[in-house]
């Protein structure tokens, strides 16, 4: 019933995150967002298929809620993508594993994009989102990497880490 909880409060922080953390970057209605630093965060402290939820289904959402429900379908899978295989690599246990995770992980969300937008847009409106694809990716893992120093404590206090 826990995980259950917490799940809901990342879908949640997820959305919120993305949809008030978020810079549109051109006429396709795609935009730079900071949602993808909870998702890198919820699989850190929740772990498992509840993060891969929360991810997938909290950015889908601020997808809908911000008018561009056409992006909501790839946001979905993408960002549940990015969230299994971050858990995985943290999974691992190796020396610095969840510091390295949202690095590996996040490189889906550029290519997910990119495939995406070439789907809808063509290869010119694939291409103009990249760069700005990237630099989320970048970001978001370097703030997420930072910050999982500190969320051990929080992991540990609500029971999260078993």
């Amino acid at each position: 019933m826990r995980k259950l909880c917490a799940a809901g409060v990342f879908a949640a922080m997820v959305m919120l995150a993305t949809m008030f953390a978020s810079l549109p970057i051109g006429a396709t209605g795609a935009y730079m967002n900071a949602g993808e630093v909870v998702v890198y965060i919820a699989s850190f402290v929740l772990g498992g298929w509840w993060a891969v939820a929360a991810s997938g289904i909290g950015a889908a959402l601020a997808d809908i809620l911000l008018g561009v429900a056409f992006y909501a379908p790839a946001t979905l899978l993408i960002k549940a993508a990015v969230s299994l295989l971050a858990c995985w690599v943290m999974r691992c246990k190796f020396k610095g594993s969840e510091y390295v995770a949202p690095f590996v992980a996040g490189i889906l969300v550029p290519i997910g994009y990119f495939a995406y937008e070439w789907l809808l847009f063509g290869i010119t409106g694939a291409l103009a989102g990249v760069v700005f694809n990237v630099i989320q990716y970048i970001g978001c893992a370097l703030i997420a990497s930072v910050s999982f120093t500190g969320l051990k404590r929080l992991k540990r206090y609500l029971h999260l880490d078993g």
